[in-house]
C-alpha cells in the first residue's frame, strides 16, 4: 500500500472548463510528483467522460443526455465570467493563444499517468448513463461512493472541485 503522504483524492462534481482543467492540473502535477492520484467524477464531472451519447430509457433521461456535453472538447461553460455563454470560448481561445494545455490535453496526460478515474455509480445511474458511453481506459471504474471513502481515507490530501 502507498505511504497516504503519496497520494491524492479529488472528487470532480463540475464539469464546467474551468473547475476540470483545475481538478485536471492538481491530478497531473500530483502523478508528476510520483503520487499515487484517484479522480471521482460525480455528476457534471461526468461529461468529462463521455465518448458518446447512449439510448435514454424515459423522456427525462433523454434530456439530461442532451444537455449533458459529451467530453471534454464540448465541456464549454465557466463558473464565473460565462459572458452569456461566450466564457468557455473565450477561454478555449486564450488557451490557443498562449500555447497552453487544452482540458482534452489535461484528461490525456492523466491517463498517460495511469491516473485513476472513478466513475459513480448513483450519478451514472440517476442520469440514465452506463459505462458503455464512457471513455475507453483501463484505469477507470465505475464504483460507489464507498470506493471514493476508501480512496480518500488513504490519502494525505483529498480535494472537492
Amino acid at each position: 500500500m502507498t505511504d497516504s503522504r503519496d497520494s491524492m483524492s479529488i472528487i470532480l462534481f463540475s464539469g464546467e472548463l474551468d473547475r476540470a482543467m483545475a481538478a485536471l492540473t492538481l491530478a497531473n502535477g500530483a502523478a508528476g510528483q510520483g503520487m499515487r492520484v484517484s479522480v471521482f467524477f460525480t455528476f457534471w464531472g461526468l461529461s468529462l467522460l463521455r465518448a458518446k451519447r447512449g439510448e435514454a430509457k424515459t423522456f427525462l433521461e433523454g434530456l439530461f443526455k442532451t444537455m449533458l456535453p459529451v467530453g471534454a472538447s464540448a465541456t464549454t461553460s465557466l463558473s464565473r465570467f460565462n459572458f452569456g455563454g461566450l466564457g468557455g470560448s473565450l477561454l478555449r481561445r486564450m488557451l490557443r493563444s498562449k500555447e497552453a494545455q487544452t482540458p482534452e490535453d489535461l484528461l490525456k496526460m492523466a491517463m498517460e499517468r495511469q491516473i485513476t478515474f472513478v466513475a459513480c455509480e448513483a450519478s451514472l445511474k440517476i442520469l440514465g448513463l452506463t459505462a458503455d458511453e464512457l471513455i475507453p481506459y483501463d484505469q477507470l471504474h465505475v464504483a460507489g461512493v464507498d470506493s471514493f471513502l476508501e480512496s480518500a481515507r488513504q490519502s494525505k490530501i483529498q480535494l472537492f472541485i
